[in-house]
């Protein structure tokens, strides 16, 4: 009896112990069957493939989101779209790539403290077919050894585009702040994008007059959006103004002549001014 009750009394940590094992072992296969669904499952998520079929761009609306490119997006994303020190590479991005027709473009570019343009639902399309046009050029122009040759265009057509119809010498001078620029941008191509999208850090922030209540304010504009307008007048001050009947609120944008002539220039006219400015060294 001793015997028999030794052996019981020995056999029943052994029997706990066997439990607890089986019980941390089958804790270890649901655990990791649960860490492998999850890493299955996000990997899945991070691994889903963009639209299948590319956009189809329409040239049309491309130059008309080029315009609106230039006028709310080029002093972020620069004039090429690729980034700067103020926003990201629209070429690379996942959100361009991935849009059709503005469906994902439209939600990133939702009125917030970096986006403050309130774009319509076609020109948000129009916009995504601009930066669409300038995925496909990137892509097609990968090879180093063959860079986009832009000085195709007639001189002297340039010359007479310069100084008729496309109106450039009522604001410029080949003789004074465009004397050598081709030696201050030595690159055609940076010196093509920097005249036909040209940023504000030249020609200073927009000016704004608001006319309320028979008084007027004139100032550097601050923030303009449907309720208020705020300056900053000549002394620093800052003024806000509620919009409604009475206020008449006109700004006055240094570069709107270049915004407005992006929907008249054609390729030939892009080329030939390139090609004439090329000269001024």
């Amino acid at each position: 009896m001793q015997n028999v009750k030794f052996k019981m009394q020995n056999e029943k940590p052994s029997t706990g112990r066997a439990r607890r094992r089986g019980n941390a072992s089958a804790f270890c296969i649901l655990h990791l069957a649960f860490c492998i669904t999850v890493v299955s499952g996000t990997t899945a998520l991070l691994a889903q493939a963009g639209p299948y079929e590319r956009q189809r761009i329409d040239e049309t609306a491309a130059t008309r989101g080029r315009a609106l490119y230039a006028q709310h997006c080029i002093n972020c994303h620069g004039s090429t779209a690729k980034g700067s020190d103020r926003g990201p590479d629209l070429i690379r991005s996942a959100v361009v790539l991935r849009d059709r027709l503005g469906q994902g473009i439209g939600p990133a570019i939702a009125p917030s403290a970096t986006h403050q343009a309130k774009l319509t639902g076609a020109q948000i399309i129009d916009l995504s077919h601009f930066l669409h046009q300038r995925v496909e050029s990137i892509a097609s122009n990968r090879n180093a050894r063959a860079p986009i040759d832009v000085l195709t265009g007639d001189l002297e057509a340039g010359r007479a585009y310069f100084n008729g119809m496309g109106t450039c010498s009522t604001c410029h001078s080949t003789t004074g702040d465009l004397a050598g620029i081709s030696t201050r941008i030595s690159d055609p191509v940076v010196l093509q994008q920097r005249w036909l999208f040209p940023t504000l850090r030249r020609s200073g922030p927009r000016e704004v007059e608001v006319v309320a209540s028979g008084t007027r304010a004139a100032g550097a504009l601050v923030r303009l959006d449907d309720f208020s307008v705020t300056l900053r007048d000549g002394s620093g001050e800052e003024q806000s103004f509620t919009r409604g009947p009475g206020v008449i609120v006109t700004v006055k944008d240094p570069l709107a002549a270049h915004h407005a002539l992006l929907d008249r220039h054609t390729d030939d006219d892009m080329h030939n001014v390139t090609t004439f400015l090329w000269t001024l060294k």
